[in-house]
């Protein structure tokens, strides 16, 4: 479900553009199509990230109809995640290197960060990073195999 953000919210507002302005297939100019605005929780406070969307503007080249997005996104939160890396991280933290229970990282991030994250957003967090944290143990080889057809965004 979709957060409902309270009207009175100040957001840190973050305009991130392509990285990449030339079109990978026919060296083209790319284009500004549209804007995505995407809302997190940082431990800093709440950011807004208006990402501009571009596509190749030659309508005859074969990839005008993919859609480009900012690479510098990801390093601030996944697709669809409210939280940043920082506070993902620092849930991560908490959890497996001081034991703290998914209500004590409620609390704090509640009462330290006013982000009102649910138990179960904690809990799905947490086994997120902690799935992270086992494939990095992993050989890289077998990593490395298991995420070969995974494209970069």
């Amino acid at each position: 479900m979709r957060h409902r953000w309270p009207e009175d919210t100040r957001f840190t507002r973050l305009v991130l553009e392509v990285e990449d302005n030339v079109c990978a297939v026919c060296g083209g100019v790319l284009h500004i199509c549209d804007h995505r605005r995407h809302r997190i929780f940082t431990l800093q406070g709440p950011v807004e990230m208006v990402c501009k969307l571009a596509h190749c503007a030659d309508r005859h080249c074969a990839a005008h109809a993919k859609t480009r997005s900012p690479y510098a996104e990801t390093t601030l939160t996944l697709p669809w995640w409210l939280i940043g890396w920082d506070v993902f991280c620092w849930m991560g933290h908490r959890r497996f290197a001081r034991h703290w229970s998914v209500p004590q990282i409620r609390s704090e991030l509640a009462d330290t960060s006013q982000i009102p994250l649910s138990a179960d957003a904690i809990e799905d967090a947490v086994r997120r990073y902690q799935t992270m944290l086992t494939d990095r143990q992993q050989d890289p080889q077998v990593v490395a195999a298991a995420y070969r057809n995974v494209s970069p965004p």
